[in-house]
């Protein structure tokens, strides 16, 4: 006879597959918002808007929390994989407003700019995330997707959005590049595995994403 182990039925089942979430259209929340300085190829500096979220709503509500406690029991410096970073000033500041109008528009409320400790107001504010998947070229060699936060939408804006197509390695590709972002595009910082790579120390409320 196997006896079942303490604690088995609460478990997070690892199988060794990576969780995926399927793109398209999700009501989302926010767990954590900083705002960060980030430094590109080229050395110049950029202020980030960043927030860390997951999926308030339907089959696939708490993925990344899911995800993270999975890799979690088998890698003790897992790290939370649902961020999206937005640049704050030049051109990046049309597209931070109509980030911020569309989470107002979605919880109803408006942000109080400029005072201290004003990131907290928006934990756990929902919006609407349109989700595409991005090919990119892993250490060794392969060119897996990544499902990740390609617009912020109002949730009632979410309707009218649409989901874009995957986005493909060039055929010629090497060391993970990708396709360069049109001149209005923020620019992105991503790490081999392809998910963001934010600075230690943006933010206190504790999840770790270092």
């Amino acid at each position: 006879m196997i006896k079942k182990p303490t604690g088995y039925d609460e478990a997070q089942a690892f199988t060794g597959e990576s969780l995926q979430l399927p793109k398209g259209k999700y009501v989302c929340k926010i767990k954590q918002v900083a705002e960060v300085t980030d430094t590109d190829r080229s050395g110049r500096d950029w202020r980030k808007f960043v927030i860390l979220f997951d999926v308030a709503e339907g089959e696939h509500t708490n993925f990344y929390e899911k995800q993270f406690k999975a890799e979690k029991a088998q890698d003790p410096n897992a790290k939370w994989k649902g961020v999206f970073k937005q640049n704050m000033d030049d051109k990046g500041t049309s597209w931070l407003k109509g980030i911020v109008t569309s989470i107002e528009r979605s919880n109803n409320f408006t942000f109080p700019w400029d005072k201290d400790g004003n990131e907290k107001v928006l934990i756990d504010k929902k919006f609407g995330g349109v989700f595409r998947r991005r090919q990119f070229e892993a250490n060794n060699g392969s060119k897996p997707f990544v499902t990740e936060l390609w617009r912020i939408r109002s949730v009632a804006g979410l309707d009218e959005a649409e989901v874009p197509e995957d986005e493909l390695l060039p055929a010629d590709s090497q060391g993970g590049s990708r396709p360069g972002p049109a001149d209005a595009a923020p620019p992105s910082f991503t790490d081999s595995d392809g998910f963001m790579n934010i600075p230690e120390g943006a933010g206190d409320e504790g999840i770790p994403f270092m």
